[in-house]
This record gives C-alpha cells, sequence and structure tokens, in this order.
C-alpha cells in the first residue's frame, strides 16, 4: 500500500497517528509532501519517531524550505533510496525516488509535489520542472530501467503518485499533465471509472474544490492496482491537513 498526503507542513499527533495507521505492514509507504526542515528532523532525532518509522528524504537537504519524503517502517528492507532527482531539472528536493523490490515484482515509485502556479505568466518557473520529469518518465517508462542514468535496475511497474496541482482546463499545468499521460501512464482514478469532479482539496475561502492529488501508474501494469481517495485527513473529525490522501494497492493474486 502506497499512500500519498500533502500534509501542509502539519507533523502534529493526529499526523503521525495517521502515519502510524498506514504503515501495517512492513511492505506499505507513506510519502508526504510539503514537509518543512523541522520536520524532517524529528523523524531523525525524535526518540519515538526514529525507533519506528524509516525515513527516506532527497540528497539535497539545504536547498529548498519544504520537501517530498517517504516514511516507512523500521524493519523495511524492501525500498532504496535512489537518485534520479539531477534529472529534474528546478525541482527544489519536491520528488522522491524508491525502488520497492521483492521476490516477482519491482516497482519504480516517484513521489512527487508538482509546482503550483496556473497560468500562461507563470509558464517560466514551472517549464523547467515539468518538460525534465515528461522526458524522464518517457525515458524510463519505455525502456523500464535506469541504465541510462548510471543505475543498473530494472523494473515492471512505474507508479507517479503526489500533489500534482493540475486540475484547472486551460492552464499550462494542466496540459503538461496530459503530456505527462501520454508517454505511457494511467490516472488510475479515472480508469477505474471515478468521477473527475472528486475534489482532494478546498480552496481556502472559495467555494471551489478540485482533484489535485493523483496515482499514475504505467500504462502496460496498471490493471494490477487499485486506488482509494481518503478525506478524512482533510474534513474528518481530527483534520490536520487540506488534502486528501491517495492510496494505492496492488490487487490480491489470483
Amino acid at each position: 500500500m502506497i499512500t500519498s498526503l500533502n500534509i501542509e507542513q502539519n507533523l502534529n499527533w493526529d499526523c503521525r497517528n495517521y502515519i502510524d495507521g498506514h504503515l501495517k505492514c512492513s511492505n506499505d509507504l507513506v510519502i508526504l509532501h510539503e514537509v518543512c526542515r523541522y520536520n524532517i528532523r524529528l523523524f531523525e532525532e525524535d526518540e519515538s519517531l526514529k525507533n519506528k518509522f524509516k525515513c527516506y528524504k532527497p540528497s539535497y537537504p539545504d536547498t529548498a524550505n519544504f520537501y517530498t519524503i517517504a516514511v516507512a517502517r523500521k524493519e523495511n528492507k524492501n525500498f532504496t533510496n535512489i537518485e534520479l532527482q539531477p534529472f529534474i531539472r528546478s525541482q527544489r528536493n519536491r520528488t522522491i525516488f524508491l525502488l520497492k523490490e521483492s521476490e516477482t515484482h519491482t516497482d519504480l515509485i516517484i513521489g512527487l509535489h508538482a509546482p503550483s502556479q496556473n497560468y500562461a505568466h507563470d509558464f517560466a518557473s514551472i517549464e523547467p520542472f515539468w518538460s525534465s520529469l515528461i522526458n524522464l518518465a518517457e525515458n524510463i517508462n519505455t525502456c523500464k530501467c535506469l541504465n541510462n542514468y548510471g543505475i543498473i535496475k530494472k523494473f515492471d511497474s512505474i507508479i507517479i503518485t503526489g500533489d500534482l496541482n493540475a486540475y484547472e482546463p486551460g492552464t499550462e499545468r494542466k496540459r503538461f499533465f496530459h503530456r505527462l499521460l501520454s508517454v505511457g501512464f494511467v490516472d488510475l482514478w479515472i480508469q477505474n471509472n471515478n468521477p473527475n469532479n472528486k475534489e482532494t482539496y478546498q480552496v481556502p475561502n472559495k467555494d471551489i474544490a478540485c482533484r489535485l492529488d493523483y496515482s499514475l501508474v504505467s500504462d502496460d501494469s496498471w490493471q494490477n492496482y487499485t486506488v482509494e481517495i481518503d478525506d478524512d485527513p482533510r474534513t474528518g473529525k481530527n483534520k490536520f491537513t487540506d488534502h486528501s490522501a491517495i492510496i494505492t494497492k496492488p490487487k490480491p493474486a489470483r
């Protein structure tokens, strides 16, 4: 199970309990977005966290104020943090790349928090990030390996999950999102006959809700996965963030 959630810099006890509840076994992974530097230090120094969880973080700790990281059970040995960030220009620690290996299957998991600029005049600020991401995604999806990036690893599936900040038609980020799909990825929520207008984020002080959070799977293996949207972190009794969680699960073997 892979859970992706933008925590809005909030690692309070409700958030910690949510992470703990979604790491039910050693194969589960929680990807967190908008994690501030202080919160990363908590995972590394707080006894109650570091004795329970293993934190995977990008390798450029001094280049941004907020990060995308991944968290697994301390005993987990199936995930490997690999370094592909140099190939995503202007990434500012918005991405994390992990290989999940088992005896029969290997997944490349990309946790992603895309820039949030909307309109044509912001094009220059988001173009390097998206263009580099799309080029990398097309390359690795075509050959299902990382040889071109100096890493001798092959994998079966690619899962891209996170806050992609893409919803409104006519914006540059929505056009980039469709370009990403066009290089061989499936929007798992839509492909499973769910409505596009299912919201994962409510714009503050406005009557606007939108789906900004996604699970994309390489188009030759999407049938092996299901996806759920969990609104509880955003709307539940103990809500602690402004985003819903996206949960990607492998289908049981037949």
